[in-house]
């Protein structure tokens, strides 16, 4: 077994172990990322309604990417889960990184590929957007100038309503022919 410089030795770590493992499509199992449903056995991608079939090595490239869940994999990862080991020219992962950052524009916003510098790419699931809920804006609050307004104009309508009938049903006096002022209608 190796060791570090101090004779501790150095322990595999199992994201190391899984990445290396080659990808079998066909023993894959399926899985989500982001609001895709990724299904290995059949190279589909699926967002609600929309599918897409893929090619085989591309399939291969991203499940390699999302074993790692979210960690760094190397070019000669890739080359050994996803080639066998068989020496490929640069473009060949190029082409597969290329592919799957079209993909994630297709399905826009469920995942990116960040490239790391001389070391090598980075599969990251972004979050599933929950559908927001509209609801109807709070009703204003009455404010106490609105509410004396209203009382006002209640109370002045109120009042002359009163006032109007009051003139109508209002007994008068009136002078007769024959004598003294009595209490009755008037007529006009």
């Amino acid at each position: 077994m190796r060791g570090f410089a101090d004779q501790t030795p150095m322990m595999p770590t199992p994201e190391a172990s899984t990445a290396s493992r080659p990808v079998n499509l066909a023993r894959e199992s399926h899985f989500q990322l982001g609001a895709l449903l990724i299904r290995p056995s059949l190279r589909e991608v699926k967002a609600g309604a929309r599918r897409q079939i893929i090619e085989p090595r591309v399939m291969q490239v991203l499940v390699a990417l999302a074993r790692m869940d979210g960690e760094v994999v190397s070019r000669d990862e890739l080359i050994e889960t996803c080639w066998g080991g068989r020496i490929v020219g640069e473009d060949a992962v190029n082409r597969c990184i290329g592919r799957l950052r079209r993909l994630a524009e297709t399905f826009s916003d469920s995942f990116e590929i960040d490239t790391v510098a001389r070391v090598g790419y980075r599969l990251m699931a972004l979050a599933v957007k929950t559908p927001q809920v509209f609801s109807r804006p709070p009703a204003k609050a009455w404010s106490l100038r609105g509410v004396m307004t209203i009382a006002a104009a209640a109370l002045a309508i109120g009042g002359g309503a009163v006032l109007g009938l009051g003139r109508v049903l209002r007994p008068r006096w009136t002078q007769t022919a024959n004598g003294p002022a009595r209490v009755g209608r008037a007529h006009p």
